[in-house]
This record gives structure tokens, sequence and C-alpha cells, in this order.
């Protein structure tokens, strides 16, 4: 079955001359509607330990751009002896060399305009050892300085980050992706968000007027500042940023557990046992948990199953023509009564 539906994917030409070899993309021959098909298929094998309904994993949430999203680049380069042909982009699929990418078809107009004159740049500059370049699209240009400050406009709203450091770097689905987080952790029993790894307060300031109360919760004490300057430039007066790591979030909040939601976005290496001990702990009536790395996104919810139930599985594309994918998954405190399946794998 599983081959039946690879060999019957639809393929179309791809758009970067460097595809296959860049290791940047894997599905550029692959017509978007299968693509998404491919990631809805792949949540679905990695959720089938939980024995759920085929429903409870929804169909794939496109995004508006397929080509010319990404608002972040960061270009590989090795020794450069001043020969002005060094290569500068990714590390090619197959190996380890890295393959020269004068354009990149996903990344955002802005930064392909920057582009060229970075990789001159980097040229131009005898060095022993190699490094990686950044083009960090923001409000008015191009950053290039990962110390920098960076600023991005989402649903009328503006962001200022580190543009070294994390931010959602597909803005045209943004809007989309902060719709289903509030779907999934707003209900008329729920009052106040507590926001897990919270980075500048994307999540909580975006669904802060949905709520009595909010409070986040980051480790970087520079994103907490800003989550705070974010907060008083949008006038957001209901939230509250607190600097730790996220294991010690529910000792920094007193909202009952009844009525409140958890949202959780942790790196693609997931959270960790500590962190549900400390969830099972609290026991918030909503979970909406956002990953980037499904798989350890798995691991994580195996000792939550029981204690509380999967309502709905919302796998959406913010990657196009790659094999990556972001993930949420709603959980929910089970209704009295109600069984819930266990995962088949022991923790």
């Amino acid at each position: 079955m599983a081959e039946e539906f690879l060999e019957n994917l639809k393929k179309v030409e791809p758009r970067c001359p460097l595809f296959p070899r860049c290791g940047g993309c894997q599905y550029q021959h692959v017509a978007y509607g299968d693509q998404l098909a491919l990631k809805r298929r792949k949540i679905q094998k990695l959720f089938a330990e939980f024995d759920l309904e085929r429903d409870v994993v929804q169909p794939t949430v496109p995004s508006p751009l397929t080509y010319g999203y990404r608002t972040k680049l960061t270009p590989h380069y090795g020794r450069i002896r001043g020969s002005g042909e060094e290569p500068i982009g990714f590390l090619a699929a197959e190996g380890r060399p890295i393959i020269d990418v004068p354009q990149c078809p996903i990344a955002a107009e802005e930064i392909n305009g920057a582009l060229p004159a970075c990789r001159q740049r980097i040229r131009s500059t005898v060095t022993r050892r190699g490094g990686t370049a950044l083009l960090r699209r923001t409000d008015g240009g191009v950053v290039e300085d990962p110390r920098a400050l960076a600023r991005e406009t989402v649903c009328g709203k503006v962001f200022h980050f580190i543009a070294g450091e994390f931010f959602q770097n597909n803005g045209a689905i943004l809007p989309d992706l902060i719709g289903t987080v509030r779907d999934m952790a707003t209900a008329p029993e729920i009052d106040f968000l507590v926001d897990a790894y919270c980075g500048v307060g994307l999540f909580s300031l975006s669904l802060a007027e949905s709520f009595q109360k909010v409070a986040g919760i980051e480790i970087c004490r520079e994103s907490v500042r800003l989550a705070r300057l974010n907060g008083s430039i949008q006038g957001v007066g209901n939230g509250q940023f607190f600097a730790g790591t996220a294991e010690d979030i529910f000792a920094a909040v007193d909202f009952p557990a009844d009525r409140t939601a958890l949202v959780l976005d942790p790196p693609r290496t997931g959270c960790g046992r500590a962190f549900a001990d400390q969830l099972l702990r609290f026991q918030p009536r909503r979970v909406v948990y956002v990953s980037c790395g499904p798989e350890a996104q798995v691991r994580d919810l195996r000792p939550l199953l029981g204690t509380y139930a999967i309502r709905r599985v919302q796998p959406m594309d913010l990657f196009p023509q790659t094999r990556h994918i972001e993930n949420l998954v709603l959980l929910e405190r089970p209704r009295t009564g109600e069984r819930v399946p266990s995962p088949r794998h022991q923790f």
C-alpha cells in the first residue's frame, strides 16, 4: 500500500536547477497537493501507536506561498582562499560538500536580492575556517548581523526579536498557525493561558485578547525583555512574562488549572520527561503542543496519555518543498467515564 501511494504521486518539474543535489529541498519534484498528502501520511504513521480515529489527524494546512516563503536563510561556507569561486550555500543531499547556491527559490524575494552582495563580502575576506552567514528579512529590509534587532508584523501586531534567535520563518502561514492555536486553546470554560517556550511572545500576545490573563516563560532573558517590549507596544495589559526554564513555569503562575490552557512550542528536540511530570502535576484543562519535530512530539506525548485524550492532530506546512513539517496536537482532560487509549509503546 505504501509503495503504491508513492508510485502514484504526481511529478512536476523542479523550479531550482540545483535540485536534487542541494540538500535544502526534498520534494520539489512532487506536485504540491501530493506534498501535503505525504506529510499527513507521515503524521498518521507516527501517531498510529495511539489508536486514534483516522479523522483525528486532519489534512495538512497548505502554505499560502509554496516558494519565496522563507524569511531566514543561513548559507554555509568553508575556508575562503580569495579565489572568488568558493561555494557558499547548503550541504549536498548526499555527502558533506557545500553546494554553491547563488539564489534560493524558497527564500523570500528580499533575501535573494541581498544574497549576491552577502556572497561577495564573504569571498572578499580570506579565512582559515568556514562559517555560516545569516540573512533575515525584517520589516523594511534584510538583516545580516545575528545580534541585530529584527522586526516582523504578524496579523497587524509588531514583534521585535534578535535576528539570529528563533522566530517562525514562514510569515505567509503565521496567521493560519496563530488561528489554529487559538481554536485549540480556547473554550468557554477556559480563562487563562500559559505559554511555555514563549520566545518573544508570538502566541501569548497574539492570543491575549481571548483570555483574562496570559503568562509566558522563556529561558532566554533577552527574549523575555523583548516579549515585554512587544506587549507594551501592542498595548497588551493582561500579559506577564518570566525568565526561567519551562520546567519552572507552573511555580511562577497561580492560574486555576481547571480554567487554564497550556501552549508549548519547544525546540525540535522536544521538552522531555521532566516537563511532562510537571505538567501532570498541574494538569491544565487543555494542552496545545506545537512542534517542528513530530518524532520528539510523539515521545513527549506518551506519558500524558491516560491523563489526557488527543482531540485533534493538525499538520501544517510551514516548510513547502521540504520533508519538514509543523504539527499541532490538542490534548484535553477526558470527560468522566471516557475511555482514553494508552500508547502501545512503554516509556
